[in-house]
């Protein structure tokens, strides 16, 4: 007589069932990860110039449109 394993009784051990469809691989993650830092690197590279004309811009501005009496 062989005792038959009811598969409701045996817990399920591992978690490999619920991470199947979610699996993202390493490189693809390194690789995003290194486009992001380029792409962020660019547009810092792009910005702060532009930042730093518009702030001297706008002291010449300051500076040239104040009343002085000497």
């Amino acid at each position: 007589m062989k005792m038959a394993i009811d598969p409701e009784v045996i817990p399920p051990s591992n978690n490999k069932g619920s991470r199947a469809g979610r699996y993202v691989p390493k490189w693809a993650i390194y690789t995003s990860s290194g486009i992001g830092v380029l792409v962020l690197v660019g547009l810092i590279k792009t910005l702060l110039p532009l930042i730093g004309m518009a702030c001297l811009l706008a002291f010449i501005w300051s500076q040239s449109t104040t009343n002085r009496r000497y």
